[in-house]
């Protein structure tokens, strides 16, 4: 039934509204997510420029984070940071996303004392990002291990031919932009995804294997995709000791004062890049304020941030 005049200016009025609250909503989340990160700056501006400990968190899924990086970066270079606490939360994430936070904190490592504090979970790429310290702490209850690799993509051919879609494809070799969801998984496919697995996989247990210090026997023994508590981690020497915060600092000090290095009244300051310039809050806003304004003010698939000075300067036109 066609709509009459007056209905369809009802709707427009009720777009109108609901366009006018969501962009609301969202300029009062831009806006305080800036007054706290404005707060955040102005407290450690100061004490940054003091010696001090810094701390930094890895959490949520690990993939490549170009600010959490280059925070990484300006803690290697620093002559004001004594030494750094890891703080990880992560259930793991790419192969590529942990070996670029392992090899920006093992240079730090090679400048200053590093230890990790493993918080509720710290598996996989999460295990990863830890073992790159000198010395390990996580909770008794702590879920960390999972040392392995895996690759998952879904196959969804019968679904395909339900709906009567055929996909034709030419390509260049029969390993080109293998494995497909589009077409049945063949021997060859198989193979050739398993040995990528396989490198990955001994990559990561070569790793452990130094790191912690173990034979090769005994890391492809715990290297079976089993998680582990922090008490088993650490009857396994896949970790130091059983502690937190507290006793994460101490190890720092005790560090420090054996190198001869001012270790007392040192801060703990807080690295971390603030909360919007994270990569999921940031792709959520990028999408808001894409659609609230009509044009592409960002790149979506970009791998660069919306910045606190990008924020401001948007609100500000």
């Amino acid at each position: 039934m066609p709509l009459n005049s007056h209905e369809i200016a009802q709707q427009r009025h009720l777009k109108r509204h609901l366009t006018f609250w969501r962009f609301m909503a969202v300029a009062v989340l831009i806006v305080g997510l800036i007054a706290v990160s404005a707060v955040s700056i102005n407290n450690n501006s100061f004490s940054i420029r003091q010696q001090h400990i810094a701390s930094i968190e890895i959490s949520g899924i690990i993939y490549r984070d170009d600010r959490l990086l280059a925070q990484l970066k300006k803690i290697e270079k620093s002559d004001k940071v004594s030494g750094l606490i890891v703080i990880i939360d992560s259930p793991g994430g790419t192969v590529t996303g942990s070996e670029d936070i392992y090899l920006a904190i093992r240079k730090i490592a090679a400048k200053k004392p590093v230890t990790a504090l493993m918080r509720g979970v710290a598996a996989s790429g999460g295990y990863i990002s830890a073992i790159a310290a000198d010395h390990i702490l996580a909770s008794g209850n702590t879920i960390t291990g999972s040392i392995g690799v895996i690759y998952q993509w879904p196959e969804y051919v019968e679904l395909l031919n339900k709906v009567g879609v055929k996909m034709q494809t030419v390509k260049s070799a029969p390993l080109k932009a293998e494995p497909s969801g589009m077409v049945p998984l063949t021997d060859e496919v198989r193979q050739q995804v398993e040995i990528s697995v396989k490198d990955s996989y001994d990559w990561f247990v070569g790793l452990v294997s130094e790191r912690r210090e173990l034979d090769m026997a005994d890391a492809l023994r715990l290297a079976d995709g089993r998680v582990y508590s922090g008490r088993q981690a650490l009857a396994e020497n896949l970790i130091d000791a059983i502690g937190d915060i507290n006793d994460a600092e101490d190890w720092l000090k005790n560090q420090l004062q054996q190198d001869d290095k001012t270790y007392q009244d040192l801060e703990i300051i807080d690295w971390t890049p603030p909360l919007f310039e994270q990569g999921s809050l940031n792709q959520f806003l990028k999408m808001e304020i894409n659609a609230l304004a009509g044009i592409k003010f960002f790149d979506i698939n970009s791998g660069k941030n919306i910045s606190s000075t990008g924020l401001m300067a948007l609100m500000l036109n």
